[in-house]
């Protein structure tokens, strides 16, 4: 069992996306709500960050 929320493919995609620092893609609204919520990704400056989380949740993969 895993101890993390499931993404969607598309919010996993996103969460790729903010890896990527400033070469990252406009991603949905709805999914970087939903990756800051969760605790994977800050925004500052208006720009999405990944965080510590985001790194283990990416490392799970999908």
């Amino acid at each position: 069992m895993t101890d993390h929320p499931a993404l969607s493919s598309d919010e996993f995609d996103s969460l790729l996306e903010v890896s990527q620092g400033a070469a990252q893609r406009e991603i949905p609204q709805l999914h970087w709500e939903r990756l800051v919520a969760l605790g994977y990704a800050v925004r500052r400056l208006g720009e999405l960050g990944l965080t510590a989380s985001g790194t283990r949740r990416l490392a799970t993969g999908k």
